[in-house]
């Protein structure tokens, strides 16, 4: 019975859009779908359970690209044996391609501070067998070492998301230097760093130390919550510059100056231009 259920329900979430739609999806996510979600393939060799109460799941769910061309590099610039950490989780799936990118003798840190992510990773991470190879931690990451508030998310539609730019019923986290979570891989050799932190990217990378720079660092780009934060593009790319990297996209141009229409809103560091493996939309 589940499996024609879950089959029904993934063809309707499959049906073109009409303005009536989502509303429907939301009813039918809060009285029909399993509480964890359907189990659906997502990426080459990923699987998920995916529910369309978070607005990213439902896009999944309708058999739509999430970050196609930030996995795709992921994949390509990480090799059996390799360590990478991510800052921000969400439900999994970057963790989770990461991690059969990386094998058995890699390994993968996942830093997320909610709670409700963590947990959603958890089951993913083990539906796809990668328990081994990631390791959570439950924190947030910023300059110093502190204890923060965090609020909750003022939406329903991600039950991920929180913040610690808002006001508001949340709780109080963790923060850690991006170094200490370096140390907890027990080696100077970082291949690749993907900071996803809702516009605290800046402050993130303050907590980086020149003795343990990662290779190659992924960061989203959002003005406006970088300018919530109190921070800027040109300041992230300027911080970068002066690090030593040298930032592109994921498809292999240079970003010299803010605001230049950034695939996927992701701009790729580097350490030398021939550092990483491009990837280019199909």
């Amino acid at each position: 019975m589940g499996t024609l259920r879950d089959s029904i329900l993934r063809w309707y979430v499959g049906t073109p859009e009409h303005p009536s739609k989502y509303r429907i999806v939301r009813w039918l996510g809060r009285n029909c779908f399993p509480t964890n979600g359907i189990k659906t393939d997502v990426n080459p060799g990923v699987q998920l359970f995916l529910h369309p109460r978070d607005w990213i799941e439902y896009w999944l769910l309708a058999k739509n690209d999430y970050e196609p061309l930030t996995l795709d590099f992921i994949t390509k610039n990480l090799r059996p044996g390799d360590n990478a950490v991510f800052a921000g989780v969400n439900f999994g799936l970057h963790v989770i391609t990461a991690a059969r990118a990386v094998g058995q003798h890699g390994k993968v840190i996942g830093v997320e501070p909610q709670p409700a992510a963590l947990l959603r990773a958890q089951t993913n991470m083990r539906l796809n067998g990668v328990t081994d190879r990631i390791e959570l931690v439950s924190a947030a990451l910023g300059p110093e070492e502190s204890f923060v508030h965090m609020a909750w998310a003022k939406t329903d539609e991600n039950a991920g998301a929180a913040s610690l730019l808002d006001v508001g019923e949340g709780l109080t986290v963790r923060l850690i230097q991006i170094s200490q979570v370096f140390d907890m891989l027990e080696t100077h050799c970082i291949q690749l760093l993907l900071l996803d932190v809702q516009g605290y990217e800046v402050h993130v990378l303050k907590g980086l130390s020149m003795n343990c720079l990662p290779q190659i660092v992924i960061a989203e780009v959002e003005p406006e919550l970088l300018q919530k934060a109190r921070t800027s593009e040109a300041e992230l790319l300027q911080m970068f510059h002066a690090y030593g990297y040298q930032t592109y996209t994921l498809g292999g141009d240079l970003v010299s100056q803010p605001d230049m229409g950034i695939p996927e809103k992701n701009i790729v560091a580097v350490k030398g231009a021939n550092a990483a493996v491009w990837v280019r939309a199909a």
